[in-house]
């Protein structure tokens, strides 16, 4: 047991797990409260991966994501990508006391467009722990860690991936930079991307416009779509655009999960999902 860290029982998914966590961290303490959002993000990658197919789930936290996709590969892997120090620990654990091990590889790294070493908010409530830079709103008031930083490439050259299925991002308004830093990888694999869209965090820890940023991630997936709970996912082009965005905004608080990829099959076999 790493120091600091408590375990707990969960349902996700129609299973119970064990989940490991720091007792300040609100993420874990109230990790039921996520397995809504556990259930989308497995109902996309039911609908894509097949059993022998490889995930890589970018900003793994403590292990909610890994284990709702890991039922759906079981002969397949999943490298599960946490940064900070704690998390990470904590993400491994979850891994270990569920005997996934041999199917989840654990990299403590951040991923961006090119490898080095970043500052890290190093944050209790790791839910909102991100990469930081100069534009981090309030960065000299935060917690800081300094953690090592590979590409999205370089680790799937790392790990010898001979495929590459499907992608989770939720990194706190660094997609981007994970996007520029996976490119050889995405156009040759051609994976599903699963990602976080969201407004505040793009402008909060980035400055970054969101509607270029929205535009940037158009430009470079020919087919996008954003879910809409138990509604069909949403088609988001350039001609809906403004749209999309005024509700994201208004509607839902900046709060989306977009899905991007290449070609739209998966859409005919999506089924709602069900926490």
């Amino acid at each position: 047991m790493t120091v600091g860290i408590e375990t707990r029982r969960m349902v996700l998914a129609g299973r119970e797990w064990q989940v490991a966590g720091a007792a300040e961290d609100s993420f874990f303490a109230h990790a039921e409260s996520h397995a809504e959002g556990m259930a989308a993000l497995a109902a996309v990658a039911a609908a894509a991966v097949p059993e022998e197919g490889v995930i890589l789930d970018v900003g793994a936290n403590i292990g909610l994501s890994a284990l709702a996709l890991a039922p759906l590969v079981p002969r397949g892997r999943i490298i599960a990508v946490e940064p900070g120090p704690r998390t990470a620990a904590a993400l491994a654990q979850t891994v270990a006391l569920n005997g996934l091990g041999g199917r989840v590889t654990c990299a403590a790294v951040a991923l961006s467009d090119r490898p080095g070493e970043a500052v890290f908010h190093d944050a209790a409530h790791s839910a909102g722990a991100h990469l930081m830079d100069p534009a981090t709103l309030d960065a000299a008031r935060l917690p800081t860690v300094r953690v090592p930083v590979t590409t999205l490439d370089a680790l799937v050259q790392q790990e010898g991936l001979a495929r590459l299925d499907f992608v989770k991002i939720d990194v706190e308004g660094f997609e981007t930079e994970v996007l520029q830093g996976g490119a050889a990888s995405l156009a040759r694999h051609r994976p599903l991307v699963f990602a976080e869209f969201n407004a505040w965090v793009l402008q909060c820890n980035r400055n970054a416009n969101p509607r270029a940023t929205l535009e940037t991630w158009l430009a470079r997936f020919p087919v996008v779509h954003a879910l809409r709970g138990a509604e069909p996912p949403l088609r988001v082009t350039q001609a809906n655009l403004l749209a999309f965005l005024h509700d994201h905004l208004v509607l839902r608080r900046c709060a989306d999960e977009l899905v991007m990829g290449w070609e739209e099959g998966w859409v005919a076999r999506w089924r709602p999902p069900s926490a």
